[in-house]
């Protein structure tokens, strides 16, 4: 059994996400049909579909463990006394958690309210201590059985604005349906939720949930304007989908096949430098792809390890490098590669 130690271990995640986000982006250049599915069921979630919802709870069901471990787990995390959690609730939880303790038309104590606020502490604590095991099972639902929508679950939340996304489809129900206090206490902890976790990830902006929030009803947009002035930001922070097929324009497959053609009769780390050269000439790249996000992707193309110093450096020289000029050494032979190879990348695009 994992511990949340094991799990927070923060030295391992920069890692961990660089590698997610390359077999992810991998995957759904491949299977843009599947993606499309998925991302048309998330949309009709606003028009009362909620299918995909449904099969995530299953998803999630089939990995619980068949046992709970309990709540005397030393790792797991604490919450503070009921007296001190009931002081930093929102005041729409603490209306939420009144109604719940109202019975038989009798008024509501404090002390009630406490004693509810325990109770619910204590089945939080028995839902944590199974999440290692519920995380490892995921992961293994991934790797091993290769499942589809947890692909797409991460790819949505994580470069295709699925956070902001999100509220928009809240706004459409809250619009068309008729809530009562307890639904509202959910989209507010929604909110409260995805606004700061999206920005701390790098995954949205202020910018963003600002433009998302302005297409909302007020109630939704006092929530979120909240959040982000408690946010400081991610400083302009984006997650960066480094696969090589989306930086590519046109005929990728083709391109992809020539690129290790390059890399065959091109093997110096430096070379790297003319490949992105002439991939731009040819204009079957980004134009204002950076040098790091490029290398990573020919990192995960080739499966291997490439020296980045060299290569980033030549690159960074190459702005100021003109093809028409007659050049001498080691710049003659970069002229050289890179007028073939981008000769060869137009044609196949």
């Amino acid at each position: 059994m994992y511990t949340f130690d094991d799990i927070c271990n923060v030295g391992n995640i920069p890692k961990l996400r660089e590698e997610t986000a390359l077999n992810i982006s991998a995957w759904k250049a491949e299977h843009e049909d599947v993606y499309a599915e998925f991302k048309k069921k998330m949309e009709n979630i606003s028009v009362g579909d909620m299918s995909v919802l449904e099969s995530m709870f299953d998803l999630v069901c089939d990995c619980l463990p068949e046992e709970l471990a309990g709540d005397d787990n030393p790792s797991l995390p604490t919450y503070g006394s009921p007296d001190e959690i009931w002081g930093n609730l929102p005041q729409y939880a603490k209306s939420c958690i009144a109604d719940a303790c109202k019975e038989n038309g009798k008024a509501v104590t404090k002390e009630n309210c406490l004693s509810l606020v325990e109770e619910t502490t204590e089945y939080m604590s028995t839902c944590m201590s199974v999440v290692p095991e519920l995380l490892c099972n995921l992961r293994n639902k991934t790797i091993d059985e290769g499942n589809d929508l947890i692909r797409c679950m991460y790819y949505y939340m994580m470069y295709d604005g699925g956070s902001t996304k999100m509220i928009g489809a809240l706004n459409d129900i809250m619009n068309d349906e008729i809530l009562d206090q307890e639904d509202m206490a959910m989209i507010h902890s929604c909110i409260s939720s995805l606004v700061p976790s999206s920005i701390d990830l790098g995954v949205e902006t202020k910018e963003s949930w600002t433009d998302a929030a302005a297409k909302c009803d007020p109630e939704i947009w006092r929530d979120v304007t909240y959040e982000l002035s408690k946010s400081g930001g991610n400083r302009g922070r984006k997650a960066e989908i480094v696969c090589i097929d989306n930086l590519l324009n046109g005929n990728k497959a083709a391109i992809k096949q020539q690129i290790l053609h390059f890399l065959e009769e091109n093997p110096g780390p430096i070379c790297l430098a003319y490949l992105l050269k002439s991939l731009i000439r040819a204009g079957v790249i980004k134009r204002n792809v950076s040098y790091t996000t490029f290398h990573r992707a020919i990192e995960h193309l080739t499966g291997r390890k490439i020296g980045i110093d060299s290569p980033q450096k030549r690159f960074g020289e190459l702005k100021n490098f003109r093809l028409q000029k007659p050049q001498k050494g080691c710049w003659a032979k970069a002229k050289t590669i890179i007028v073939k190879w981008t000769e060869i990348f137009a044609e196949v695009a």
